[in-house]
């Protein structure tokens, strides 16, 4: 098993330096693919970008595994990559760089042992999982898919946890415009700022509900003006709600649309664009996803000695969840930082993860 530890670690450290910000995948996708090419194996990479390995057996069903090739960083240009005895640094080396290596180096291993697939099985190296990806490379493959999924299982996140309820979120960008002017000779004209800042007040006045699953609210960006002596003609705000629930999303859409209402007759223009839709769990099978549950809890155990904290979580799980399809996001490394350019990953977590996953996907082999 020795050489696969050495086929990922090496997988891992190459894809840690490619950047792939969301919607801009093609450098890693092109990278997967080549090294799937090496192998014998001729993947397909569809409009979303996604690389796709299947594996087919005559089965009405079929079992999907995931890992997204996508980070929350904007870079371009080489990612930096350093590490010292026990850890390596590098924006993105674990989420979700660590398990796209982990689930490539599966891919051998199954070639290499000659396995057959119970069902037929689709291994996709996804795109756009990461903010304002809004999911697209997952809903790609459910909606060509479709009722025939079986079974849904992403590899995302730290091997202490599994995911298993989706969070929904809705996200906005709310721009705001006035008259402006200078901010001596034209006191008194709107300010899209105190504009926008008064709506603000308003989201975080509100009293979200936690009935049925915690629901919670943001406004992560603001941004506008001109220079310290000019009232301010345009800003905006990226905001977003929060909830497992269906019903409290609903709430919550409702209480935004009369704050951006209340915006608006404070004067100046108001333009509200809806930027990401993220859907949570509708009518899935409850038995059904708590015995795939099960099964990767008892994989993580097995090879963590961890007792695993089942949580919930915005993940790829979310588009088949909205669709009644089970689905779990199972974790697989050990680190820290994610989402910062500080984020980290320990080296010894890295053949643990491999074994999960290779454990978890070739049990639908023989």
């Amino acid at each position: 098993m020795h050489k696969y530890y050495d086929l990922v670690d090496k997988l891992w450290r190459e894809l840690c330096i490619i950047p792939a910000p969301s919607h801009h995948e093609e450098k890693r996708a092109e990278y997967i693919k080549n090294t799937l090419i090496s192998w014998g194996i001729e993947p397909k990479i569809d409009e979303a970008k996604n690389v796709i390995v299947e594996f087919e057996e005559k089965t009405a069903e079929t079992v999907v595994f995931e890992a997204h090739t996508d980070t929350v960083f904007p870079d371009m240009d080489k990612l930096p990559f350093s590490e010292d005895e026990k850890n390596v640094y590098c924006p993105g080396s674990g989420d979700d760089t660590a398990e796209v290596a982990m689930l490539l180096a599966t891919v051998k291993y199954i070639i290499d042992s000659r396995k057959k697939p119970k069902n037929t099985i689709l291994i996709v190296f996804n795109s756009c999982e990461e903010g304002l990806g809004n999911l697209k490379g997952t809903k790609a493959i459910i909606e060509k898919l479709g009722e025939n999924v079986a079974a849904f299982y992403t590899f995302d996140g730290r091997y202490s946890d599994v995911v298993n309820i989706s969070v929904g979120s809705h996200r906005y960008k709310v721009t705001v415009k006035t008259e402006g002017g200078h901010s001596y000779s034209a006191f008194g004209n709107k300010n899209a700022a105190e504009i926008l800042s008064r709506g603000i007040s308003k989201i975080y006045d509100l009293d979200a509900p936690q009935i049925d699953g915690k629901t919670t609210y943001n406004v992560g960006v603001i941004s506008g003006g001109t220079s310290v002596n000019t009232i301010i003609q345009e800003a905006e705000m990226l905001c977003e709600y929060r909830s497992e629930s269906y019903e409290n999303l609903e709430f919550m859409k409702r209480k935004f649309q009369g704050i951006f209402e209340y915006m608006q007759s404070l004067g100046g223009s108001i333009t509200v664009k809806e930027v990401g839709v993220r859907p949570c769990m509708k009518n899935v099978d409850k038995e059904k996803m708590q015995e795939m549950t099960e099964f990767v809890k008892r994989i993580q155990k097995k090879h963590t000695g961890l007792d695993v904290k089942e949580t919930s979580g915005s993940t790829d799980c979310n588009i088949p969840h909205s669709m009644g399809i089970p689905a779990v996001c199972v974790g697989t490394y050990m680190g820290g930082g994610m989402h910062t350019r500080e984020e980290w990953v320990e080296k010894a977590s890295i053949p643990i993860g491999f074994n999960i996953t290779k454990d978890i996907v070739t049990h639908y082999f023989e």
